[in-house]
C-alpha cells in the first residue's frame, strides 16, 4: 500500500468534518487497510466554527495535521496544502485530494488504489459520471469544459473534480512547470489550471464516480463568485 497524505481544504464545516471523518475510518477498517500509511491534512480558510475542535475531537484512528491558510479560497487553500506535501515528499508517495463536505464517496478510493498498482499511472482523477451536487453546479463545469476547449483546444473531462489521486514526485515537476508559466498568478480555479497543466504533460487516467450532494449545509460559492472564479482561469490560461 502506498504511502498517502489526504489533502482536505475547509470552511466553516464542523458537522461535514465529523460525518467525513467518522465514515473514512470506518471504510479503512472495513476494507482492512493499513491506517499508519495514510496522514489526513485539513487545510483550514479561517473558520469560524468549531471545525478545528470536531476534527480533534472525532480522529480517534487516523493520524492527521491541520493546517492553516488566510484567504478563503477552495483553489488556493489546495495549492497551499499541495506545496506543503510535496515538500514531504520522502514521507509520501501521493497526494489524494477531496473535499470537506461529504461529496467524495470513500468507496471509490480503493479504485483508485488498485488502478495505480494495475497499471502505473501516476495521475488517477474522479470522473464525476453522475453528479447530485444540482444543474447549476453541473451546468458551470459543463460551461468551463466548453471554454477551455474553445480557448486551448484541449478536451478534459472534468478539469475541476476534487476526487484526484497524484504521484508526488510527478506532481512536482507540474508546479515547476506552472510556477515557470504563471509565476505568483492567485488562480482561483487551482485545482482546473492543474488538471489543464497535467494533462498537457502526462496522462491523466479517468475513473467514473458517483458525485454525491452535500451531507450538511450549503456550499459557501454563489453564481456571481463561480463565473468570476472562471473567466479568471480562461483569462489566463497560457
Amino acid at each position: 500500500m502506498p504511502k498517502i497524505a489526504f489533502i482536505i481544504p475547509f470552511f466553516n464545516e464542523e458537522r461535514n468534518l465529523k460525518y467525513l471523518i467518522e465514515e473514512w475510518e470506518n471504510f479503512f477498517l472495513k476494507n482492512k487497510l493499513e491506517i499508519k500509511n495514510f496522514k489526513f491534512f485539513f487545510v483550514d480558510n479561517g473558520s469560524k466554527d468549531q471545525s478545528k475542535k470536531v476534527i480533534k475531537s472525532t480522529a480517534k484512528k487516523i493520524r492527521f495535521k491541520i493546517l492553516n491558510f488566510k484567504e478563503n479560497s477552495h483553489g488556493l487553500s489546495c495549492k497551499f496544502g499541495y506545496l506543503r506535501i510535496i515538500k514531504l515528499k520522502k514521507n509520501f508517495n501521493y497526494i489524494l485530494q477531496i473535499d470537506s463536505d461529504n461529496q467524495c464517496d470513500p468507496k471509490y478510493f480503493t479504485k483508485f488504489i488498485r488502478e495505480i498498482k494495475k497499471t502505473r499511472n501516476v495521475f488517477v482523477y474522479g470522473k464525476r459520471a453522475s453528479r447530485k451536487d444540482g444543474i447549476i453546479r453541473s451546468f458551470f463545469s459543463s460551461i468551463l469544459r466548453i471554454l477551455v476547449f474553445f480557448k486551448t483546444s484541449i478536451n478534459i473531462e472534468d478539469i475541476n473534480t476534487p476526487y484526484r489521486l497524484m504521484k508526488i514526485n510527478e506532481l512536482d515537476k507540474v508546479f515547476k512547470n506552472i510556477k515557470k508559466k504563471y509565476g505568483n498568478k492567485k488562480i482561483g480555479l487551482f485545482n482546473s489550471l492543474l488538471t489543464y497543466e497535467t494533462m498537457k504533460k502526462s496522462k491523466i487516467t479517468w475513473i467514473n464516480i458517483t458525485f454525491r450532494d452535500r451531507k450538511f449545509g450549503k456550499t459557501k460559492h454563489g453564481s456571481l463568485r463561480m463565473l468570476m472564479l472562471l473567466f479568471n482561469l480562461i483569462l489566463n490560461l497560457k
